[in-house]
């Protein structure tokens, strides 16, 4: 007897060792050194593929890069789309997905998900001059209202399933989706209340409707493959960044972050496009300056950098004058900038920010692939007929003046030639 279960017990520890044996998701991006994020790139403030800049940004890629920090791997963002994003989890496209998706069940059947870091649900957001129109599912829910709804997600699931006799358009791009409301060719869309107190922010033309009082109840989780040791690591560290309080004030950042709202159109506008999104990532410098105590004045990286743009110039036919006193517009202007927000903490007694990215090996990389992108677009502004007074005013208010104030005026002092 004891011979047969000892035989019995060898047998099954023989066929479970296979399985113990066979690397997890953990391990795997351990080994691989690589953390690989599947994120669509159109839904702020979680993640937005920005056209001006070609990087993803939002509040789910820097809790992404903090993700991969904490495994001590580098981080891979892998485009993906509503309709793909369970597939291309199943196919091991990725590791983990982020970027504002929501839980269901018809989700959960396929994958887990990590603990759920936002509460959330569907609500309308139309012309403030339409809002007392569309306050109840009854009143959207009419053929001769014009819904219009992303394909793929939980947005056009909860359409179809609630709203069938309204005159539905799925609109491809969700970053633009806004503005089709905005233009008269939609009467509204039926989104995430994080989503539609986001967007009145950047389209004052907009209201969103009883956001605290959404139609349903969801939550926003990351979506995992069928590994419990992979989602419990993501459970700890999500969960400490929500009980530190990092997570609300990364939300509350990028809530309020001065987002692209559309694609700039013209060389001028995409030179005005990029000295704004150059004043964004120097909001991220004086964050870490601010953490480490540094100082502004850096003049031998100022002197590095004036010598790299004017030797690039050159291949662009840009005089070397102005290339020099365009940048050192640049620099300038973020120096103002830093000096406010650094007197601004000072008076608010701001503790160290959490999840401040590292400035020598992201931010200033960051930055020097905007130069370059600026030195290009300084090139194509020189080489077109000077824009007037008028363009180059509907530019600045469009970009950079509501937000950046003195800090903006420096940094396009010297846009034209």
């Amino acid at each position: 007897m004891i011979r047969r279960t000892s035989l019995a017990g060898a047998l099954a520890l023989a066929l479970l060792l296979p399985a113990l044996a066979q690397a997890d998701v953990l391990d795997d991006v351990v080994a691989r050194g690589v953390l690989r994020v599947g994120t669509t790139g159109d839904y702020k403030p979680f993640s937005f593929s920005n056209p001006v800049t070609q990087r993803f940004e939002g509040m789910d890629i820097d809790l992404a890069a903090d993700l991969a920090q904490s495994l001590g791997v580098r981080l891979e963002l892998v485009p993906t789309t509503w309709g793909k994003l369970m597939p291309d989890l199943q196919a091991g496209r990725f590791d983990i997905g982020m970027g504002g998706v929501s839980i269901n069940l018809a989700r959960q059947r396929q994958a887990q998900f990590s603990l759920p870091y936002l509460v959330d649900g569907k609500t309308p957001i139309t012309l403030c001059s339409s809002k007392e129109r569309f306050q109840t599912l009854a009143q959207i829910n009419q053929p001769s209202t014009r819904l219009i709804v992303n394909p793929g997600g939980t947005n056009e699931k909860f359409a179809r399933a609630n709203l069938p006799q309204a005159s539905l358009t799925v609109y491809p791009d969700n970053v633009s989706i806004f503005t089709q409301i905005v233009d008269g060719k939609a009467d509204l869309m039926v989104t995430d209340a994080i989503e539609t107190r986001l967007q009145e922010k950047l389209h004052p033309e907009l209201c969103a409707i009883h956001p605290d009082r959404p139609f349903d109840y969801s939550e926003k989780a990351y979506v995992l493959p069928n590994d419990w040791r992979w989602k419990n690591y993501v459970d700890q560290w999500l969960h400490l960044q929500i009980a530190t309080g990092s997570l609300k004030t990364m939300q509350a950042r990028w809530v309020d972050w001065p987002w692209l709202q559309r694609a700039p159109q013209g060389d001028l506008q995409q030179l005005v496009a990029l000295v704004n999104e150059r004043l964004k990532v120097i909001e991220d410098v004086a964050r870490s300056k601010w953490n480490s105590h540094g100082a502004i004045e850096d003049a031998e990286r100022e002197r590095s950098m004036l010598a790299s743009l004017q030797a690039d110039a050159a291949r662009l036919k840009l005089a070397p004058e102005r290339v020099q006193r365009f940048f050192e517009d640049q620099i300038e202007a973020a120096k103002t900038l830093e000096r406010e927000r650094i007197a601004q903490w000072q008076a608010q007694s701001q503790p160290p920010f959490t999840l401040v990215q590292d400035l020598k090996t992201d931010v200033r990389p960051r930055l020097d692939a905007i130069n370059q992108l600026l030195l290009q677009a300084l090139a194509r502004v020189d080489q077109a007929p000077a824009p007037d007074a008028s363009q180059l005013q509907v530019a600045l208010k469009a970009q950079l003046l509501p937000r950046w104030g003195q800090a903006g005026q420096i940094a396009t002092a010297h846009l034209s030639r």
